[in-house]
């Protein structure tokens, strides 16, 4: 059976992102984007939680604030938590793997930061965190929101 989990995501920030880190140091950024969805006489906003980990994640902190347009390219991960009460939570949110800062204010357009053009898609190698051996499944119990 053939699997493919890929997300693009357009839109805006719902949130200034916020940069933590686990246990083991690793850098991780979460942040809210709305994205609209155009029917033929009406609008609807959609929301999603977005994870960043890594050099990805500390772009986006260090560039991007609440409003500013961004794309996300990434993947869906379904996780499960206990909550202090000891009430089980899921939830699903997409982790980022490549991202494009989006519009011309300067701080959000081409070259506003590092890497260029692409505003923090030249660090997609080192952002790859599902695929990096240095993280495994125990550091998601680790994100700290």
């Amino acid at each position: 059976m053939v699997s493919f989990n890929r997300v693009v995501l357009a839109g805006n920030l719902t949130r200034d992102p916020e940069l933590r880190f686990t246990n083991n140091g690793i850098p991780v950024c979460g942040f809210g984007i709305a994205v609209n969805r155009v029917r033929s006489k009406s609008e609807e906003v959609d929301f999603f939680d977005i994870t960043a980990w890594r050099e990805l994640g500390e772009t986006i902190a260090n560039y991007k604030k609440k409003g500013d347009p961004i794309l996300i390219e990434g993947k869906l991960q379904y996780r499960t938590w206990e909550a202090q009460d000891g009430s089980k939570r899921s939830k699903v949110d997409v982790v980022a793997d490549n991202i494009q800062f989006l519009g011309g204010r300067g701080e959000g357009g081409e070259g506003g930061a590092p890497g260029g053009g692409g505003g923090g898609q030249r660090s997609r190698s080192g952002a790859r965190s599902q695929d990096d051996p240095g993280l495994n499944e125990e550091d998601f119990d680790d994100i700290p929101f």
